[in-house]
C-alpha cells in the first residue's frame, strides 16, 4: 500500500534541528501539523498563510523536543497561534498587522505605565515599537522574525516596549543636556542686550520648543524624520519603505522639517517672550540647530 502524501511533515523536517527519530512518524506529523495549522487559521480569521512555508517557519524555531513549538503542536501552549500570527505580519498581510494592533500594541500604555503613562510617551513608545518590529532595510528582516515562541508573544512585546520606554528616558535626559550645551554656545553673543536676561532660560525653553513641534507633526513625518536623521537611512531606502519616488520622500522631509523650524521659533518666542525685534535672531538660532535637536530628540538612545 502506498503511503499516504505528507508534505507538510516533510517540510518540517527538512526545516527542523530534530533528529527524525525524536519525532513522530511522518503520517502521524503530516496530522499534527495539518490540524495546528486550521486551528491557528480558526483563531487569527481572515490571515492566510501558505501551510508550507509558515510550518518551514516553525521548524526553524524549534529547538528539540519537548521545546515550545512542540507543546504547542501537540496542543499545550499557543504558540504555534502565535508563530501563525507573527508570519502573517511578516508577510505583511493587512488582517495580521490589524489583530497584532488590536490585540498587543494596543496594551503598551499598561506595558509602560511604570515607566511613564503620559498620552504622548505612549504614543512615542508605540510608533517606535511599530517601526522595530515591522520595518528593515532591504535584505534584511523585521525584528518581529526574532520572536521564537519560547514564550508568550504578549510577553515578549512587553518586554519590547519596556525596552524601548527605558531608553527613550534616557535619551530625553541625553538629550537635554546635548541640547542645553548647543543652545548656550550658539545664543552666546549672537543676540542683543534685549534678552540678556533671559540667559538662564534658554535651554529648557529650546528643548521644550522643539518637542512641542515635532508633537505636531503627523505620524507619518514624525517616523520620516526618524528614518532620516536618526536611523540614517538613504533617500532612496526610505522612498522604498513608503513606495514613492525619491524626490516625494525629499519633498516630505522638507516640509516636516520647515514646520518644525517654524514651529519651534513661534513655541520659542512666546516661551521667552521676546520683542518682535529679535525674532529673526531666534530664527537664525533655530535653523542653524535644528538638525542637532532632531537627531537627539529623535533618537530611541539605543
Amino acid at each position: 500500500m502506498t503511503p499516504a502524501p505528507t508534505p507538510l511533515a516533510s517540510v518540517f523536517l527538512a526545516a527542523s534541528g530534530c533528529a527524525p527519530a525524536s519525532l513522530p512518524e511522518p503520517a502521524r506529523l503530516e496530522a499534527l501539523l495539518a490540524t495546528a495549522v486550521e486551528r491557528a487559521g480558526s483563531r487569527w480569521a481572515g490571515v492566510g498563510v501558505e501551510p508550507r512555508a509558515f510550518v518551514a517557519f516553525v521548524a526553524e524555531r524549534l529547538t528539540s523536543p519537548p521545546g515550545p513549538c512542540w507543546r504547542a503542536l501537540a496542543g499545550d501552549s499557543p504558540a504555534f497561534s502565535e508563530l501563525y500570527l507573527t508570519f502573517g505580519c511578516l508577510r505583511r498581510q493587512r488582517a495580521a498587522l490589524q489583530f497584532f494592533e488590536d490585540g498587543y500594541l494596543r496594551e503598551v500604555g499598561a506595558f509602560v505605565s511604570g515607566v511613564d503613562r503620559s498620552p504622548a510617551f505612549v504614543a512615542e513608545v508605540r510608533q517606535l515599537l511599530r517601526e522595530r518590529l515591522f520595518t528593515a532595510e532591504p535584505g534584511a528582516e523585521p525584528k518581529i522574525a526574532e520572536f521564537t515562541g519560547s514564550g508568550a508573544l504578549g510577553g515578549w512585546v512587553r518586554v519590547a516596549a519596556l525596552r524601548i520606554a527605558l531608553n527613550l528616558k534616557r535619551s530625553e535626559a541625553r538629550a537635554d543636556a546635548a541640547v542645553q550645551d548647543s543652545v548656550e554656545t550658539a545664543f552666546g553673543e549672537q543676540l542683543g542686550p534685549e534678552l540678556e536676561h533671559l540667559r538662564s532660560r534658554y535651554r529648557e525653553a529650546f528643548a521644550e520648543a522643539v518637542r512641542a513641534a515635532l508633537g505636531q507633526l503627523s505620524d507619518r513625518d514624525r517616523t520620516l524624520m526618524r528614518l532620516y536623521h536618526v536611523e540614517a537611512l538613504a533617500l532612496e531606502a526610505i522612498a522604498a519603505l513608503y513606495r514613492v519616488h525619491m524626490s516625494t520622500v525629499s519633498r516630505w522631509l522638507s516640509r516636516a522639517r520647515e514646520q518644525v523650524a517654524e514651529t519651534t521659533t513661534r513655541q520659542l518666542c512666546e516661551r521667552l517672550g521676546v520683542g518682535a525685534s529679535s525674532v529673526d535672531s531666534i530664527a537664525a538660532l533655530v535653523v542653524s540647530q535644528v538638525d542637532l535637536s532632531l537627531t537627539r530628540l529623535l533618537g530611541p538612545g539605543g
